[in-house]
């Protein structure tokens, strides 16, 4: 299995956390070749600022590879110099490295080169200020794949998929349609099933508003679209329940009955699902022809070279696209999955 790794942003900490975790040697995955898309001028930088603070070992970086201890990660070079490297602020260069290591590794995937691919932080910002045309990395993967991606945050605990993902609180009313509703719960169950190996998944699906709209008291999307939806894909032969109010759902651990939730909204989802991951959380693209995976955080400029932040979110991200790819396989092969726990 091969997984390429994109650098993210340089000025924040997604190549510190690559780095040190080689530094460490855990950078090893039984069956797996990793490749990063990089700068290596801008690797040679980054591991520069890391050496003279003592928290990696001597690092060795060519045009084609990087070596820490008896680590050596394959490198495929994109362009940027030692310039571009400004620790801690996102800027139009920083975004153009970003940029160009999403295409590189697109590029591998479209030619059929890798099996998954796991992306590092990146800046808005500086994407945008360098010409990025997608609201984020899960829009553009779906334009790389000509699909309708789904955003989905998973841990060893919890699952959550978005109904909407990147937009202001202020549209997301009116995007919550009958059918908009309807497919990203058949998306997620068939993403359960296949891509997590769950058999018979049951999923749990969120009211849009307080207390689930207290019987179109205090809204009305519940009645009017969550519910016909749910009843829609029940008869589908679905296991899907709701919409719950999203406060009591999860303070009674509710979410512990089911193999997913489904959430209305970016914030609603996500700040319970990443105070239970506790930094080991992982944004999964599901609907693509391929796996892609990310920490479920962003760049941390405040900490970018400071050997403060926690490693432990990439490993979990790179060990979620194999278990991922591997699950597709399986699936591809006709062999009946293994339920998780």
């Amino acid at each position: 299995m091969r997984i390429i790794i994109t650098c993210g942003d340089p000025n924040g900490i997604g190549l510190e956390l690559l780095l040190r975790a080689m530094s460490d040697a855990q950078l090893a995955f039984d069956g797996v070749e990793l490749a990063l898309c990089a700068p290596p001028a801008i690797v040679r930088a980054y591991a520069d600022v890391l050496m003279r603070a003592g928290c990696i070992e001597p690092v060795h970086v060519g045009e084609g590879n990087v070596s820490i201890g008896g680590l050596t990660l394959p490198l495929l070079p994109i362009e940027g110099s030692a310039d571009a490297l400004q620790l801690g602020t996102p800027t139009r260069q920083s975004g153009n490295v970003a940029m160009a290591a999403l295409h590189c590794a697109a590029r591998a995937v479209l030619a059929s080169e890798c099996d998954a691919v796991v992306t590092l932080p990146v800046s808005k910002h500086a994407l945008h200020a360098a010409g990025f045309p997608f609201a984020g990395q899960t829009e553009f993967w779906g334009s790389v794949a000509g699909a309708n991606p789904l955003m989905i945050l998973a841990c060893s605990q919890l699952r959550v998929a978005l109904v909407t993902i990147h937009e202001p609180l202020a549209r997301v009313a009116e995007l919550i349609t009958l059918e908009r509703e309807i497919e990203t719960i058949e998306r997620f169950h068939r993403a359960l099933a296949v891509d997590f190996a769950i058999q018979s998944p049951t999923i749990a699906v969120l009211g849009l508003n307080p207390h689930a709209g207290e019987h179109g008291m205090l809204g009305q999307e519940e009645d009017a679209i969550i519910a016909p939806a749910l009843e829609h894909v029940q008869q589908r032969g679905i296991r899907a329940e709701g919409p719950f109010p999203a406060d009591s759902f999860f303070a009674r651990s509710h979410w512990q009955r089911y193999s997913g939730v489904v959430a209305q909204y970016h914030d609603q989802g996500l700040i319970p699902l990443k105070m239970i991951a506790r930094g080991r959380g992982v944004n999964v693209t599901a609907g693509l022809p391929f796996v892609r995976t990310s920490p479920d955080h962003g760049t941390a400029y405040d900490i970018a070279g400071k050997c403060r932040a926690d490693y432990h979110s990439v490993l979990e991200a790179i060990r979620m696209a194999q278990y991922l790819a591997a699950n597709r396989k399986r699936s591809s092969m006709h062999v009946s999955p293994t339920p998780a726990r």
